[in-house]
C-alpha cells in the first residue's frame, strides 16, 4: 500500500478521528462548520448560473439544504471537511472552502466556491491557503489535489497562488470531458516563502 492511500485510509477510518481546529481565522475571513441557517446563503450561491458554471450547474434550494447537511455531518463525523466561509464578524456564509475526499480516489482535494459579489477580492485564495495550511498541519497527509476545468481561469489563478503544480488530466463531467488535476506536496508547502 502506498503512502497516499494509507494516509487517506487513516483519515477515513471511523476509529481514528483527526480534527482540524475551528474556526479557522484569516485576516478577513472565518471558516467554520456549516449550520442549518447557512442553507439560504448556499441556495443563493448554487442558484447563480455564473458561479456554478464549473461546479455542476444550478441547483435547487432542496439540493442546497442537502449539501449543507452533508457537509455539516461529514465535518462532525470526521473532524475535517468543507467549511462555511464568512466575512469576519458576520454570520452569513459567502461560500464554502475546505479539504474533502476526492470521489473514487485515495486523494484529498481542496474545494472552494464563493458568491459572485465576493470574486476578485482575494477571498478564495485567502480561504484556500488557510484550509491547505491547516490540513497539512493537522491531518498527517502527504499531498492535496485540486481539480479544475482549463476554462476556469479564476480558479487556475488561485491554484497558482497556492503553488500547486499540474499533475495530470482527468475525466470531467459532461459536457466538459477533460479536467486538470493539480497537486501540492506537504514538503513543498513547508518550503514556501
Amino acid at each position: 500500500m502506498n503512502s497516499i492511500s494509507s494516509s487517506m485510509e487513516l483519515l477515513l477510518d471511523a476509529g481514528v478521528k483527526r480534527e482540524i481546529p475551528v474556526p479557522i481565522l484569516t485576516p478577513r475571513l472565518e471558516l467554520r462548520p456549516f449550520q442549518d441557517w447557512d442553507t439560504d446563503s448556499i441556495a443563493a450561491l448554487l442558484a447563480d448560473r455564473e458561479v456554478t458554471k464549473y461546479i455542476g450547474d444550478v441547483r435547487s434550494r432542496e439540493d442546497a439544504a442537502t449539501s449543507v447537511k452533508v457537509m455539516r455531518k461529514a465535518f462532525l463525523e470526521r473532524g475535517w471537511g468543507t467549511l462555511a466561509v464568512t466575512l469576519r464578524g458576520e454570520a452569513n456564509a459567502i461560500g464554502y472552502c475546505g479539504v474533502r475526499p476526492l470521489p473514487h480516489t485515495a486523494e484529498l482535494e481542496i474545494a472552494f466556491a464563493l458568491q459572485r459579489d465576493c470574486w476578485n477580492l482575494g477571498y478564495a485564495t485567502e480561504a484556500a491557503y488557510a484550509s491547505v495550511d491547516v490540513a497539512f498541519s493537522t491531518l498527517g497527509i502527504d499531498s492535496i489535489v485540486a481539480t479544475v476545468y482549463p476554462q476556469n481561469q479564476p480558479s487556475l489563478r488561485v491554484l497558482e497562488k497556492l503553488r500547486m503544480k499540474l499533475d495530470s488530466k482527468v475525466f470531467g463531467h459532461w459536457p466538459m470531458s477533460a479536467a486538470l488535476l493539480f497537486r501540492v506536496q506537504h514538503d513543498d508547502w513547508r518550503k514556501r516563502p
